[in-house]
């Protein structure tokens, strides 16, 4: 099946978090969505919010702190950065890739985009993609019956000193069913960005002109904004509330 493009980025960071959900929940053929997402800071689905950012700074600086539905640690967005995700039907025979697998294939992909834009880098097990000073992407995946997702974040030319602010976890001890993001070097591969576009678009088969966003997914990405988004008990909230 052909792949579907999309250079799509909303108004707002709820918002293309929604949209995520929204195109998985969705998907009927492969799709690539790239996107650069505005100044936020994205807690994992598992994650207690309080401990994985400083909310205090956040909130002094307007930031928003979002929660995704995909596991994993926290990640920065915002100017220098640079969104990739890849929703993948099922049907195609990708249900039979475990969670390694997934991040591997996609991983490895996004890393042979890079190359051709002369960037030297690799991928990284479990989830990571690094150039010779550090990490510059870091992903995350769903698998569910139907489809997968597996989609990260690339540092590009990040102010690195508000990511390190704004993404160190505190030191407090949790339950381990709270996943702790991990402090790691963190590194600009400084790729030219309509070039890395049109090189992952090459890699992955997509056809040269970005496809448009249906009717029926923004309004399942603005139903979703309201029911969940924007809503400090989906985004800071305990995940694993006391009964």
């Amino acid at each position: 099946m052909d792949w579907r493009y999309l250079d799509s980025t909303l108004g707002d960071p709820r918002s293309n978090l929604a949209l995520e959900e929204a195109l998985f929940s969705h998907v009927e053929r492969p799709t690539l969505r790239v996107w650069a997402n505005q100044r936020s800071v994205v807690v994992g689905r598992a994650q207690l919010a309080v401990a994985e950012t400083d909310l205090g700074a956040c909130w002094a600086s307007g930031i928003p702190v979002v929660r995704r539905f995909t596991a994993g640690g926290t990640v920065y967005n915002g100017p220098g950065n640079l969104n990739w995700s890849f929703f993948v039907p099922l049907a195609d025979g990708e249900a039979l890739m475990d969670a390694a697998g997934v991040f591997r294939r996609y991983g490895e992909t996004v890393a042979d985009a890079l190359r051709a834009c002369s960037v030297g880098c690799e991928f990284r097990p479990p989830n990571s993609i690094s150039d010779a000073n550090g990490k510059i992407s870091g992903m995350a995946a769903y698998i569910s019956k139907r489809a997968l997702l597996c989609h990260g974040t690339l540092l590009i030319s990040a102010d690195l000193e508000e990511v390190a602010r704004l993404t160190t976890p505190k030191a407090d001890a949790l339950p381990p069913r709270y996943p702790r993001s991990r402090p790691v070097a963190v590194s600009n591969c400084g790729v030219d960005e309509p070039s890395f576009r049109d090189a992952l678009a090459c890699v992955v088969g997509c056809p040269p002109d970005a496809d448009v966003l249906k009717e029926s997914e923004l309004a399942e990405a603005s139903a979703l904004v309201r029911s969940k988004y924007a809503l400090a008990s989906w985004n800071l909230a305990d995940p694993f509330p006391s009964d």
